[in-house]
């Protein structure tokens, strides 16, 4: 595979438009180039758990480790096609210091997947926007087509297997960056960069092939539901529950000293967080859950539903039920399994940047392969990344990003809102800072991540501005049974103390007062 690369280009010299003609991004001197075919991108769910704006370090950690694992994954699936290669991005963008999905592109993947429909993957990750015009890219033909639903069954069933041996690797790597801080770590750094980018970019993999196995399982769910169960749709939320969720069982191991745990006290995806201007942009920590306030059914709706079903019906239903659950599983526990190794890259970063020379406010402005490479950009060029940085901040860069020549800078499509977890629920408005003072508050916010489980037993339900069908905090919800709705329109004007009225089964949300 040809190695991707960020593309320098000339900040402030073109607009939007000149940008789809020349195809080329030229927001910041560090951002990679726009996709010659596959041009429309959309922050999706980096919009909704990852800060707005990336240091180029933490980009180094996310986007690219990502984009090679997506192409590992979609070339076994799709049997290595052309359009999978190459020294541009493709999956994913860096552009005007924001993260992005190519839509087109996982659009394009999901119509060569037999089951699956470019609008499974919008409703899934993207807010339920109007999939992109279908790309002129080279389609799998022949065998290589009848192989691509085998391949990905195959890779599916593979996951929990490659999640617990990385979760051992992950384990083992911080202990030994800990112990060789404490013994002298400038001989092994190295050794230890050499690992940690492997080690990233099989946890994003993982990440990424049970993010898209969770779509297909949706389908399969769904198909097999709708034939099996009476209307199955308004039961549908019922059955998205994830068998095990890896947040509760971390919070548990607070209390070891240096342990895998913590991570949690830091900011998730940007390891720049006490450097400005990143830390203006970094979403806060985790809290650690309050005693009590969660409860456990004896039998969930799933096992209720199963149990009223003829035993070879239950059990399909069951599998397919069980076989989303996993998926949803993994894709959490992968994550933490990445942020756990973003948060190691810190202390590499720091000390790396020591052993090199590198000024501790400059670090945040190369990527780790330029600070643990063989030559490390001078000052002149990091000071003209630091400008060009500024000037991309000072731009305001859109969730939805399409570049095709003659398309409108303005032009994005319709979000639409989305029941994502089951059940109806009145009360008062809170904020993402406060705690509940009543039964029944609804916790209303822009977006959110991990971090708001600690407060989700103590509320009724949840509203947000973003989010999807499988939203990181869709999951959580359907987890802990709390109703939840995002992407709507509500959730930007609501303020704390308000009353409303939340239905998690449809989407609805409206005010009492």
């Amino acid at each position: 595979m040809t190695a991707v690369a960020p593309v320098a280009a000339e900040a402030g010299t073109e607009g939007p438009e000149e940008t789809r003609e020349r195809g080329r991004a030229p927001f910041s001197r560090v951002d990679t180039s726009v996709h010659p075919t596959l041009r429309v991108y959309s922050a999706g769910n980096f919009g909704e758990v990852a800060p707005e704006r990336l240091s180029p370090m933490s980009w180094s950690l996310v986007g690219r480790p990502m984009e090679l694992g997506t192409r590992r994954f979609i070339g076994r699936v799709l049997g290595k096609p052309r359009w999978t290669t190459g020294s541009t991005y493709i999956f994913t963008g860096y552009l005007g210091l924001r993260p992005y999905h190519n839509l087109t592109a996982y659009c394009h993947v999901a119509d060569e997947v037999a089951l699956t429909e470019p609008e499974d993957v919008t409703e899934a990750y993207f807010e339920g926007v109007t999939p992109p015009p279908p790309s002129d890219v080279e389609r799998v033909m022949g065998w290589r087509k009848v192989m691509v639903g085998p391949r990905m069954l195959n890779e599916l069933l593979r996951l929990r297997t490659r999640n617990a041996k990385l979760e051992q690797q992950v384990f083992a790597f911080e202990q030994d960056v800990r112990e060789a801080r404490e013994n002298g770590i400038d001989w092994r750094l190295g050794e230890f960069a050499v690992r940690g980018k492997k080690l990233l970019e099989i946890a994003w993999e993982v990440h990424i092939t049970c993010t898209s196995g969770a779509v297909a399982a949706e389908v399969i769910r769904r198909k097999v539901t709708d034939r099996l169960v009476p209307q199955a749709s308004s039961v549908a939320g019922w059955l998205r529950e994830p068998s095990e969720l890896p947040w509760n069982r971390l919070f548990g191991l607070t209390g070891m000293q240096s342990g895998p745990s913590d991570f949690l006290e830091k900011v998730f995806y940007e390891v720049a967080d006490d450097h400005l201007p990143w830390a203006d942009y970094a979403i806060r920590p985790m809290a650690k859950p309050a005693e009590g306030g969660e409860s456990v059914s004896d039998v969930s709706p799933r096992e209720a539903l199963i149990g009223m079903k003829s035993a070879l019906r239950g059990r399909a239903v069951d599998a397919s039920v069980l076989f989303l659950g996993d998926m949803m599983s993994v894709r959490e526990q992968s994550k933490s399994l990445a942020m756990r190794l973003l948060h190691v890259h810190r202390t590499l970063a720091r000390e790396l940047a020591r052993a090199r020379g590198v000024a501790d406010a400059d670090w945040p402005y190369l990527s780790m392969d330029e600070l643990s490479g063989a030559a490390v950009p001078g000052p002149a060029e990091i000071e003209e990344r630091r400008e060009s940085c500024a000037e991309a901040l000072a731009l305001a860069m859109p969730d939805y990003l399409d570049l095709r020549p003659g398309v409108s800078a303005a032009a994005a499509p319709e979000r639409r809102p989305a029941g994502v977890s089951p059940g109806v629920c009145e009360g008062p408005v809170i904020g993402i800072e406060d705690m509940p003072t009543e039964e029944g508050a609804v916790l209303v916010c822009e977006s959110a991540d991990a971090n708001i489980m600690p407060i989700l037993p103590f509320v009724g339900a949840v509203v947000t501005a973003r989010g999807s069908q499988y939203s990181h905090v869709a999951i959580l919800c359907r987890e802990m049974g709390v109703p939840a709705v995002v992407s709507h329109p509500l959730a930007t004007q609501l303020t704390p103390g308000r009353r409303v009225h939340v239905n998690g089964d449809t989407g609805e949300v409206r005010t009492l007062d």
